[in-house]
């Protein structure tokens, strides 16, 4: 506990002397804008776990972990119509979002340990009037982006089951509807990145190959994913239209080599932003994401179900979300159901600069984990500002 709360001390000194680049909370979790004038441009979002596990089905795997989950956007805009953007991500911790990895054999107090450098982003993007065309390595959108859930480790679960590091092209159509709100309609074909960014820069986890197998490695065009998206409605005479966005999305991931069948899966998901009273908004969030045949298994489908809930006032907030996760197997030790819950109050000490005391528990495979922790989280534009001009494109 002593190296997480100088940790602690640490980021809050280095963070507290900075005015906010960020215009109010709502853009905190929006990795959405890729820059406004012509030149490089920077969008961050840093985000750091101090936890502590309080219970587990064995003693030895409680433990303490300090961690981060940290985004920089980094793109470059020749013109209003041709962008380069990219994504590094750097993670780690095992608190709940493995990407088909396993977690540490043996539990251990970890700060900063066994953490992964991915560049999770790498596309150009051309807009012509209502329509983006983009082609490199990106995310296909099918479901909500994970950013949005509320709470301290909101995203964790559902960034588990999203479709990352895939390679191809794709486009989107924007409808602007008016008061009938804003529409766009996302299609993609891509498969699993096997270049030579497909690994981690740090701990080297090794480069992926066609052989390795799994869903959407095939290195064709064989994969797709569709959506449609809408927000922005406005109604005088139904308020609940107001602050409404929904997203439906299907993908199909084809089989590797290998592979007993191609995965499906589809979503509906919403959100509701609303106030409560004059200095209290609400903002409620559902998805339901059904996967058949889940990683290429014949014999394996998987529900997610998440919940979730924010409330904020002033600079405070709590939020938090439940999801639920039924598998339909053949092998009983698959055949389990599963639950996150996790809830969150936090403090805005800057536009910029936020701090949650968050709590969350998990049952995975029959065993409960109980974690609480201190997550702080850093978000800042460069140039000021510069990431309200193109619109977000979602992939």
């Amino acid at each position: 506990m002593k190296n997480l709360f100088l940790s602690f001390i640490l980021f809050l000194l280095i963070l507290l002397p900075f005015e906010s680049f960020s215009k109010g909370h709502e853009s905190h979790d929006d990795h959405s804008d890729h820059g406004g004038d012509t030149g490089f441009y920077i969008h961050s979002g840093i985000r750091i776990h101090l936890d502590k596990t309080l219970d587990a089905e064995e003693e030895g795997e409680q433990v303490d972990e300090a961690s981060t989950h940290s985004h920089f956007e980094i793109g470059y805009n020749f013109n209003e119509m041709f962008s380069i953007i990219s994504d590094i991500k750097i993670e780690g911790g095992d608190h709940g979002h493995a990407h088909g990895e396993e977690e540490s054999e043996t539990p251990k107090d970890k700060f900063f340990e066994e953490h992964k450098t991915i560049v999770n982003k790498l596309y150009i993007n051309i807009k012509a009037e209502d329509f983006d065309f983009y082609i490199g390595k990106f995310s296909p959108v099918v479901g909500i982006d994970f950013h949005k859930f509320p709470g301290a480790y909101g995203y964790q679960e559902v960034e588990g089951y999203a479709l990352l590091q895939k390679v191809g092209l794709g486009a989107q159509y924007t409808a602007d509807l008016e008061d009938a709100g804003t529409h766009k309609f996302n299609l993609s074909s891509f498969y699993q990145d096997t270049s030579s960014l497909s690994h981690s820069r740090i701990n080297n986890d090794g480069k992926l190959r066609k052989a390795d197998g799994g869903i959407s490695n095939t290195e064709d065009l064989s994969s797709y994913a569709i959506s449609l998206k809408g927000k922005d409605f406005f109604s005088l005479d139904n308020n609940f239209l107001d602050g409404f966005m929904y997203q439906i999305g299907h993908a199909k991931q084809a089989k590797g080599t290998g592979g007993e069948a191609d995965e499906k899966r589809y979503s509906v998901g919403f959100s509701h932003k609303s106030y409560l009273s004059e200095d209290v908004t609400m903002m409620l969030i559902f998805e339901y994401m059904d996967i058949e045949k889940l990683g290429g298994e014949k014999g394996h489908d998987r529900t997610y179900t998440t919940y979730g809930a924010n409330f904020e006032y002033d600079k405070f907030t709590l939020g938090g979300t439940i999801t639920l996760k039924d598998n339909d197997a053949e092998e009983a030790d698959e055949n389990v159901n599963d639950s996150v819950r996790q809830f969150s109050l936090g403090y805005f000490v800057t536009d910029q600069f936020k701090v949650d005391i968050g709590y969350k528990r998990k049952k995975a495979s029959n065993e409960v984990s109980k974690i609480a922790g201190i997550t702080l989280k850093y978000v800042f534009d460069w140039p000021t500002g510069g990431h309200a001009g193109h619109d977000h494109h979602d992939h």
